[in-house]
């Protein structure tokens, strides 16, 4: 019969917090790049018309997501910090 105790690898979680903030942040950095690029081909590239309107309406959309994934990657972080926390003073009360 299997145990019943539950085992928290506490280094695993505090590296995925590491891990998905850094990993959040990389790919924000690159959304970040991906917007200016499409505003330098608007304003050097596609100066006016339909395309050029197009353009405008998906470079603001895409600066609505600015740093969303950023944020995801901070929360994962705290999440997982806040889990090892949760789970640590739950164990006090067990032991």
């Amino acid at each position: 019969m299997a145990g019943t105790e539950l085992i928290i690898d506490d280094d695993y979680v505090n590296e995925m917090a590491v891990f998905l903030n850094t990993r959040a942040t990389n790919l924000q950095e690159g959304i970040d790049r991906y917007i200016q690029i499409l505003e330098n081909i608007r304003r050097d590239a596609i100066k006016q018309g339909a395309t050029a309107d197009a353009l405008d309406t998906f470079i603001s959309y895409a600066k609505n997501l600015s740093n969303v994934v950023e944020e995801l990657g901070q929360t994962a972080k705290e999440t997982c910090n806040t889990f090892i926390s949760d789970v640590d003073e739950s164990d006090e009360f067990l032991f």
